[in-house]
């Protein structure tokens, strides 16, 4: 009778045992690994002003697309998640693990797919903001405050007189962003990328470059940046500008009045270089107070190793091309044919 009853208990225990085990497993197969349910491949739901965690898994679960609500329940009471969750319409893949789900919800990320971001060469901050708002990333206010509040790092000079001291520092490339992504978190990313890019260039140049000449190597690629778009003629310009900082000579950019006014004009005319403005370098001498871009690698490149001219003057030939020489004569001879001066 004791070797029966013996075995009954053990039975009981293992049968027990495989129950609980079962119902781990199912848990963390189906519940935590695949929380939502649905015939698509997207769960598209609103959160609204209010809302908290519990909230969004009682209203998924009304609408049947989500698994096991009880459980879910009790896993979020025992293990102490954060149940603060931001308002907006959220669409996640259906396959996304419930770690994830609360995750993004509680940082307001919309969609768990990434969005591609192509940042080209020579935008500046605002047309930086411009092009993650259009692509429902963050708003342009949300972006531009975010470089405003931003903590800046060594290497980047905190100027109360630049318009954006991130300026010049957030690389131009092609990136990844999940929708709702904060600003600081995409100011990170960039500037990842732009120390990357530096690194490469000290790597090739086989040499160090120190906080003070990277300021003043990308304020004038920045320039260079918006004033050349031909790769040949990138080190030419940069030759103008550095020649006429050697003379004295104000570098009498219209990129920077542009940069100054604060929107794009086809012709700039007399007015619009008398704009008081530390960027204006009609006015000011050497290089404007910050740079005026975000330039790519191989203005960077140019910056750092122009070509040796004479050059101090250089024109547009209208065809994406200019003219260069170290004759005032010759520049304003070819301005008049090429801009009808």
């Amino acid at each position: 009778m004791k070797k029966i009853n013996l075995l009954k208990v053990f039975v009981s225990c293992l049968l027990f045992f495989i129950i609980i085990l079962g119902g781990f497993l199912y848990f963390r197969g189906s519940v935590l690994k695949h929380p939502l349910k649905s015939s698509d491949k997207k769960v598209q739901f609103a959160v609204n002003d209010g809302d908290n965690l519990d909230t969004v898994i009682q209203n998924l679960s009304d609408k049947n697309l989500i698994s096991n609500a009880y459980l879910i329940r009790r896993y979020i009471d025992i293990s102490d998640i954060n149940q603060q969750v931001k308002p907006g319409k959220y669409s996640f893949s259906e396959d996304i693990t419930l770690e994830k789900f609360i995750r993004l919800l509680n940082k307001g990320i919309k969609d768990d797919e990434p969005v591609k971001v192509v940042v080209p060469e020579g935008y500046d901050i605002e047309h930086i903001a411009l092009a993650l708002e259009k692509k429902d990333v963050i708003t342009k206010e949300e972006f531009i405050k975010s470089c405003r509040e931003y903590k800046l790092p060594e290497f980047i000079k905190n100027n109360s007189n630049r318009k954006y001291a991130l300026e010049g520092y957030l690389f131009p490339d092609t990136y990844e962003f999940l929708k709702g992504t904060e600003g600081k978190e995409i100011i990170n990313i960039m500037l990842k990328r732009f120390s990357s890019i530096i690194n490469d260039i000290e790597k090739e140049n086989g040499k160090s470059i120190n906080y003070e000449d990277l300021d003043r190597i990308i304020t004038m690629a920045s320039i260079i940046e918006k004033e050349v778009e031909r790769q040949d003629e990138r080190e030419k310009a940069a030759s103008v500008f550095y020649n006429r900082i050697d003379r004295g000579m104000k570098l009498q950019s219209c990129a920077t009045v542009l940069y100054a006014l604060g929107y794009h004009k086809d012709k700039l005319y007399y007015n619009d270089l008398k704009i008081k403005s530390p960027y204006n370098t009609y006015i000011e001498k050497g290089l404007p107070v910050g740079p005026i871009s975000n330039p790519g690698k191989e203005c960077i490149k140019a910056a750092i190793n122009p070509k040796k001219t004479n050059y101090l003057f250089f024109v547009s030939n209208n065809d994406g091309t200019h003219f260069f020489t170290d004759s005032e004569k010759k520049f304003s001879e070819v301005k008049k044919v090429t801009q009808g001066e």
